[in-house]
């Protein structure tokens, strides 16, 4: 059960760091080349997905691409649900994961 629970965890926060990666260069590729802003990602998503748990790769790739890089929100903000992240995944390993008794 624990293999299993371990399995499930790794591969949701890889798929949602994924998909905030791609969350953000939609959104830089969409600032540079269109000028309507009702088609543009919101800055609101890219927080959201952060604080489920994509705000690593998110932060990571803000550098790599070099966008969004003087956005204070966002230098505050993802860092701290960095952390966050981090605890809770580590509550989850010390307390023997509780959800695998249910």
């Amino acid at each position: 059960m624990y293999v299993l629970f371990n399995v499930i965890l790794i591969t949701y926060v890889l798929a949602v760091n994924f998909y905030g990666i791609l969350m953000l260069k939609f959104q830089k590729n969409a600032r540079e080349f269109c000028e309507e802003e009702h088609k543009l990602i919101s800055d609101t998503k890219l927080l959201i997905i952060g604080f489920l748990g994509g705000a690593l790769g998110i932060y990571v790739f803000m550098f790599i691409f070099k966008y969004k890089l003087k956005n204070f929100i966002f230098m505050v903000l993802l860092p701290v649900f960095i952390t966050t992240n981090g605890y809770l995944i580590y509550l989850l390993y010390s307390n023997g994961f509780w959800i695998s008794t249910i």
